[in-house]
């Protein structure tokens, strides 16, 4: 099943059509309605969309009670794999807009009657991502 706005995959971003002020389909708000912005020096139009912390499950059999990421999040681009052949995800990803680094992870608990999903994402400061930066990549 895949998700909306999910960043597990790799993505071509326009950024023409993404720009702050424009509608996108995150609760009938733009961008710059969204007050949960954590980092005030940062004010592109992507992370403008994104808190310090997003948190996302999906409970198979319990549709109406999913959360996802904000649309935002889509647009965020993997800069590393530090888990590429394992199930649940660790990367490092960047906004292409105005490069600050986010740590996204996934976790799941598989259950007979259906799995439950749940994915973080963390804006990391500037020394946090140096560390994620200088750690080795998996050999592919």
């Amino acid at each position: 099943m895949e998700l909306p706005c999910s960043p597990i995959k790799s993505r071509v971003v326009d950024l023409d059509v993404f720009k702050i002020g424009q509608p996108y389909p995150y609760k009938g708000k733009t961008m710059s309605d969204n007050p949960k912005n954590d980092f005030p020096d940062k004010q592109c139009g992507i992370c403008s969309g994104l808190s310090s912390e997003e948190y996302a499950s999906q409970k198979y059999g319990w549709e109406q009670d999913n959360t996802y990421f904000p649309a935002a999040s889509g647009f965020l681009i993997v800069v590393r794999d530090f888990q590429p052949y394992g199930s649940r995800k660790l990367q490092l990803q960047q906004c292409p807009e105005c490069s600050a680094y986010y740590l996204y992870r996934s976790d799941y608990e598989y259950l007979v009657n259906g799995s439950e999903d749940e994915e973080f994402l963390t804006r990391l400061s500037d020394e946090q991502a140096a560390e994620y930066l200088n750690r080795p990549t998996p050999e592919s």
